[in-house]
């Protein structure tokens, strides 16, 4: 998301003079359906390198409130890493690269 936004923000949002937070919107669509397209791909490959087994529960254990929401806590805590290991991005980063393409821009006008 990160990189997408920066992308975002330096090409398009500096050329059609979008906001940096829709920039950041963007960004955050492309992550989403990035997501959404390759989950399954992590989970397939965890699965055929024997990093993780997938549990053999029962319909009735899988309605179970305890089940529900340990489901839901590791969802919560994998998008949370996630969040913070795509964060580390931005130790990288220029962040200051589209004040200075706008400050080049307002110079060569002048």
């Amino acid at each position: 998301m990160i990189q997408a936004g920066g992308y975002i923000d330096a090409t398009f949002g500096a050329a059609l003079g979008l906001a940096t937070l829709s920039a950041a919107a963007l960004g955050q669509v492309v992550s989403d359906v990035s997501g959404v397209a390759f989950g399954g791909v992590v989970e397939r490959t965890f699965e055929r390198f024997s990093m993780t087994k997938t549990p053999s529960l029962t319909n009735v254990q899988r309605t179970l409130p305890l089940v529900r929401n340990v489901r839901i806590m590791g969802s919560i805590v994998g998008v949370a890493v996630g969040c913070l290991l795509g964060a580390t991005s931005l130790l990288f980063m220029d962040l200051e690269a589209r004040e200075r393409q706008e400050r080049t821009a307002e110079l060569n006008d002048i």
